[in-house]
């Protein structure tokens, strides 16, 4: 029992000072209690089979007992690790999701914006063209009234002209009428004195 004892407690202190590079390790990089740390669930792993293994050989079933203890520490560590690292497998598909979902959306939306950018100034284009069409439509309506008008003043200082060139003929056709008239006032009364002196010079004679 004794050599057991001393057996036993031989492996632990062998097993302690090869884990003292480790533990320095772990005081360095601040991992000191952090069973899950992969250096140390290597090493606690490595330990546990010592002592079963070492407890088995030397009948010592205190030893072997801790070592299988231990396996059993790190198996239900590994489980813990490997489930965690599924978790944060999980957890970095979701955020990774996320993200690919937040940077749909916001292409959606910048898509969307560019198509609402694009509606509104073909809106502007076309009220634009309506309004210069418009524009020069009133132009035309306006050149064409203007024509209208301007051929119609022509219109009628032509026919004014030729109301007064047929008012102009038909006075000068009643002067003519009158002159006529005169004409043959003068000529009769030139007859008749033609024939008074015709008459006085024969009852002169007599």
């Amino acid at each position: 029992m004794l050599v057991q004892t001393l057996n036993r407690n031989a492996v632990r202190l062998t097993l302690t000072a090869a884990r003292l590079p480790l533990s320095t390790a772990e005081a360095i990089l601040r991992h000191q209690g952090d069973d899950e740390w992969p250096p140390a669930l290597a090493f606690e792993s490595f330990e546990s089979t010592v002592k079963r293994v070492v407890g088995e050989f030397l009948r010592d079933e205190a030893l072997a007992e801790e070592g299988r203890l231990g396996e059993a520490k790190v198996n239900r560590l590994r489980q813990a690790v490997d489930l965690e690292t599924v978790a944060e497998q999980r957890r970095e598909e979701a955020e990774s999701g996320f993200e690919q979902r937040r940077e749909d959306d916001r292409r959606k939306r910048e898509q969307a914006e560019q198509a609402a950018r694009e509606r509104k100034a073909a809106v502007a284009r076309d009220e634009t063209v309506a309004k210069q069409k418009a524009t020069a439509k009133a132009r035309r309506k306006a050149k064409a009234a203007d024509e209208a008008e301007e051929a119609t003043e022509k219109a009628l200082d032509r026919k004014a002209r030729r109301a007064r060139l047929v008012t102009l003929s038909a006075e000068e056709k009643a002067l003519e009428k009158e002159r006529a008239a005169v004409a043959r006032t003068r000529t009769v009364d030139a007859v008749d004195e033609q024939l008074q002196a015709s008459k006085a010079a024969r009852s002169n004679s007599r």
